[in-house]
């Protein structure tokens, strides 16, 4: 930071969705704010993600798993849950965290919880994309769950989705002829479900660049280097300790996804956090013609249609964050394109995988630090980073500024799983 620029009011370490989403807010506050990454905008998880930024329907993955049922889907090799087995020891106690939050009692605390911050999402992101000039990255083309039975359907539809429509969520039943008019869909498939509110965005990167330029263009800075820790004096913080020396700073926003996690630790507050694999491929000649985002229940991932192809996006990897990827992630999710659009030019134009900050309960934290004045922690979205960015970035920013937040933020406090565990140990 050159001598002559001002200290910073904040300073957000991450430039990732959350990370500039909360930047944005803060600022517009009348904060001076400075944005601290070695990377470019957009380029980490943001970028490798299936692109959904507005979503209705909010349940953890986990809802309904038991340990054998868990354990099952790790062994199958179509299932979009995987581990490596040289570490599942090891990520054993993590797993008996996640399953004591599949009961239903807690996925109906953890859905409302979600559903608060995505119910904002659209309304949230839409003032943010119009300062940006965005409309041309974001599509309402809605989203299409296939079944392979109408039967199959009709068990979602009575089961897990009965709660979304008791909310108010959209939703429709469609049979193989409306299915098809709404996608290519092959013939595997014989119903589905359409969720017209979903919106989603061509270029994740793009997405989130054009966020950043907003940013920079309402005053903001950036600075390109490695944050080491947080620096404090007092109790209070006072900057940041970063590759290029001290950087002082009146508060401090961590958002840098699995990276604050490690922060985290350090300032005494860990959380039993996981960095988890996600895959992505691209087809950058598909050779048809797709509007509307896809999830194949028989094999979930997703297929959202993008500027540069067609994204097949999915799998949660456990346990490989030291490893290489694994080339049958990406090899799965192409022999299953085929039978979901047939005729798709399944040819690869790339490949991706990236780590994303998971946390057993599947909501992020969004809180101050319990140890620090002026820190703040924006992470662990467990996937839904770029739907509840701008919400949470919002619910931030109130809560950095002194304000009320309009949501109830104990859902998300960075103390939650110690408060949890000790209120277990002392029920009686």
């Amino acid at each position: 930071m050159p001598a002559t620029t001002q200290q910073p009011d904040c300073l957000v370490v991450g430039s990732g969705i959350a990370g500039v989403c909360a930047a944005l807010f803060i600022q517009k506050t009348g904060a001076r704010v400075a944005i601290v990454d070695p990377n470019a905008p957009g380029t980490g998880a943001s970028f490798g993600n299936a692109g959904i930024v507005v979503n209705t329907k909010t349940r953890p993955v986990f809802a309904g798993l038991t340990a054998r049922s868990l354990f099952s889907m790790l062994r199958d090799p179509a299932s979009p849950l995987n581990v490596r087995w040289s570490q599942f020891l090891g990520l054993s106690p993590w797993f008996m965290r996640m399953l004591s939050n599949a009961n239903p009692a807690d996925v109906q605390r953890i859905t409302a919880a979600l559903s608060v911050l995505c119910r904002s999402g659209e309304e949230t992101y839409a003032a943010l994309w119009r300062e940006a000039g965005m409309s041309d990255l974001v599509r309402a083309r809605g989203s299409l769950a296939l079944n392979l039975t109408e039967a199959e359907r009709d068990r979602d539809w009575d089961g897990p989705l009965a709660a979304y429509r008791a909310a108010g969520v959209p939703m429709e039943k469609v049979d193989a002829a409306q299915m098809r008019e709404l996608a290519p869909v092959g013939p595997r498939y014989a119903a589905g479900v359409y969720s017209p509110d979903f919106q989603h965005t061509t270029s994740p990167e793009a997405f989130v660049a054009r966020l950043f330029k907003s940013f920079l263009a309402q005053g903001g800075t950036q600075i390109r280097t490695e944050v080491e820790g947080v620096a404090t004096e007092g109790g209070r913080v006072t900057g940041l300790r970063t590759r290029i020396g001290l950087m002082p700073g009146g508060s401090v926003v961590l958002a840098a996804g699995t990276g604050t996690a490690k922060l985290a630790q350090v300032m005494g507050e860990a959380v039993p956090h996981q960095a988890v694999g996600g895959y992505h491929v691209m087809l950058g000649k598909p050779g048809m013609v797709l509007e509307t985002p896809l999830l194949p229940l028989d094999f979930r991932f997703a297929i959202t249609p993008m500027r540069d192809g067609i994204r097949l996006a999915g799998t949660y990897e456990f346990g490989g964050a030291a490893t290489a990827p694994v080339r049958s992630k990406i090899d799965d999710m192409l022999r299953h394109i085929t039978a979901v659009l047939p005729g798709v030019d399944a040819t690869p134009s790339s490949t991706w995988r990236g780590f994303r900050s998971y946390l057993p309960d599947a909501l992020p934290v969004i809180s101050d630090s319990r140890k620090a004045r002026g820190l703040y922690y924006m992470f662990g979205f467990s996937s839904s980073g770029m739907i509840n960015g701008a919400a949470a970035g919002r619910a931030l920013a109130q809560l950095w500024h002194g304000e009320t937040p309009g949501i109830d933020m104990a859902p998300y406090a960075i103390d939650r799983f110690q408060r949890r565990f000790s209120s277990k140990a002392t029920a009686p």
